[in-house]
């Protein structure tokens, strides 16, 4: 099961304007909240190996993997530049108990910055707001002076990521719609990225050029000669290495309501922020059950996927626009008539022309009645054209002596595809003269 956390439900945040850094107050429930991914805007690249129904399209990324850290912050709080918005995290604002002896030396802290990388084991800010009570006949332990405080908690080797999807539209349909994507805008596969320090490439094909090709991939062709947008929408971060746990009993246990019925309430959290609280950490024991308001309820209810948020707040940014333009197809047209070569070993060649804009190669096959009467193979550039050999079979040599024509058949029986290979350009030509 795959959970969005509600971060108005879950986190509290820091504010922060011309002012200064401002606490924003905490809900009343206990609640669990870790590091952002602090990135940047994703940047489109080029598109490359352009082809009438196929092309490379890229971008880089900015996963936001470093390491935590704490920032110390003065009870006049910290100045900042108005340019700046940091939101979605949970602080120490002074109403929690330090990890420090409470005192004049006690300290308030904010996260700052990102998450380690992907498969690493270093620490990563978590703050579980989990104070005692007992309410309603559930008993709540609480983890005392370290509720409300960030703490350091191992990354665990999580396997932190930035879901990547590539979306394209031509440029037509975009305008069509307003300016925005319209029906024909179409869908790479998501693209996982392992959270790194720096920037991250990223890259895929979209359509595919010939039948083989569409096979083989699965891909829709592009439409050729059209001019396309393209784009990125990347997800701030996300870790598939936590766990939908029951925080009914948890939650409820601050909200003051003695005769609370039963509310099963399930919310993701990373498994390392888990296993810093005792009472959510029992919850993954298996077969672990929750009572609240005298009913009894599972405790976990497996993996689950919990997304970070970013700098504003967002959970996905998308990248400004790319574009590109596909080549026409064109025609490869077959001489009417064979250049004729006699002698001990009679042979023949014939003229292939290739009116495409982009390279055309492959088998075509010439018979007689049905049979293979010889085979030629070629291969063209752009705008180009040249005389290509004959390979006659018995029956081919036969109808070469007699001066017969051969159809050219429109699929090739020597090799199973279209006579001109997996490329989709029109094979113009019904017949030769030998």
């Amino acid at each position: 099961m795959t959970s969005k956390l509600s971060r108005a439900a879950l986190v509290a945040g820091i504010a922060i304007g011309a002012s200064g850094l401002v606490a924003v107050p905490a809900e009343a429930t206990n609640s669990v909240s870790t590091a952002n991914y602090y990135v940047n805007n994703p940047a489109i690249g080029p598109a490359s190996n352009v082809t009438p129904e196929s092309a490379t399209i890229s971008a880089s990324i900015d996963t936001g993997g470093s390491m935590e850290s704490l920032l110390p912050v003065p009870s006049s709080g910290v100045l900042w530049s108005p340019n700046i918005t940091i939101a979605g995290e949970y602080w120490n604002d002074g109403t929690a108990p330090s990890l420090a002896a409470a005192g004049p030396s006690a300290k308030n802290y904010a996260p700052i910055n990102g998450i380690p990388v992907s498969g690493s084991i270093a620490d990563v800010s978590a703050t579980i707001t989990d104070a005692a009570t007992s309410n309603g006949g559930v008993n709540e332990p609480g983890i005392g002076a370290k509720s409300g405080v960030p703490q350091a908690v191992s990354n665990a080797g999580a396997d932190d990521y930035s879901d990547v999807t590539f979306e394209y539209d031509p440029v037509a349909d975009y305008v069509a719609n307003g300016d925005v994507p319209g029906p024909e805008v179409q869908f790479a596969q998501d693209i996982q990225v392992p959270t790194t320090a720096g920037v991250s490439n990223v890259s895929t094909m979209i359509g595919a050029f010939g039948q083989a090709a569409q096979n083989s991939s699965g891909n829709t062709p592009l439409k050729p000669g059209t001019h396309y947008y393209y784009w990125i929408v990347q997800q701030a971060g996300g870790t598939d290495q936590a766990t939908n746990v029951n925080v009914s009993a948890w939650t409820g246990a601050t909200a003051g309501t003695p005769a609370a019925p039963a509310n099963n309430s399930y919310k993701c959290y990373p498994n390392a922020a888990i296993m810093a609280d005792p009472t959510l950490a029992s919850y993954m024991a298996p077969g672990a059950t929750v009572t609240y308001g005298g009913t009894t309820l599972p405790a976990s209810q497996g993996p689950c996927i919990y997304y970070y948020g970013d700098t504003s707040g967002a959970t996905y940014y998308q990248s400004p626009n790319g574009e590109f333009t596909t080549p026409a197809l064109g025609k490869v047209a077959i001489a009417r008539k064979a250049i004729a070569a006699t002698g001990k070993k009679p042979s023949a060649t014939v003229e292939i022309a290739n009116a495409s804009g982009y390279k055309a190669s492959g088998t075509v096959d010439l018979t007689i009645g049905g049979k293979l009467a010889g085979t030629v193979k070629f291969s063209l550039g752009p705008k180009a054209k040249g005389n290509f050999k004959i390979a006659l079979t018995a029956k081919g040599r036969a109808a070469l002596a007699k001066s017969e024509t051969v159809k050219v058949a429109p699929v090739s029986q020597s090799a199973n595809i279209a006579s001109v290979s997996s490329w989709d350009q029109t094979l113009v030509g019904k017949s030769v003269k030998l």
